[in-house]
């Protein structure tokens, strides 16, 4: 992959666990669901998103998916940053692509089966499709 698409990776990793973290901070009520920063059709419908947290689909191993999906891609947009600059090797970003990718189908797999449209969610499994969409063009 060309130096800028690691670039470009990371920024968007890094705007995802943005979008996580504010996802968290409505869930837990430190912030609010309204922020300047967050894109109106991310901003989160109380009745849909936070609802989706209290499933079986909305942790894993007992931790909220957006506390730790706010640590993961923050790690992330690190190592792709830290690949952009040519200091990790582009196979530890690329397997964390992987992992993203099989996660990612098992959390839009339970938004299917529970029947919510939580577009902060889609918009996160999105950005991090592109991202290992971008990696695979190295290949």
């Amino acid at each position: 992959m060309q130096n800028s698409l690691y670039l470009i990776g990371a920024l968007l990793a890094l705007t995802s666990g943005a979008l996580s973290f504010y996802f968290y901070g409505v869930y837990k009520g430190f912030l609010s669901r309204k922020q300047w920063w967050i894109p109106l059709f991310c901003q989160i419908d109380k009745r849909t998103c936070i609802d989706i947290v209290d499933t079986p689909y909305g942790s894993i191993a007992g931790v909220p998916n957006a506390l730790s999906g706010t640590v993961f891609l923050l790690v992330y947009a690190s190592t792709l940053f830290g690949s952009y600059l040519g200091n990790i090797p582009v196979s530890i970003p690329f397997l964390m692509g992987m992992f993203t990718m099989i996660i990612g189908l098992y959390l839009v797999y339970g938004l299917v089966k529970l029947s919510t449209k939580c577009m902060i969610c889609l918009t996160v499994h999105i950005f991090n499709l592109i991202i290992f969409a971008l990696q695979l063009i190295r290949l």
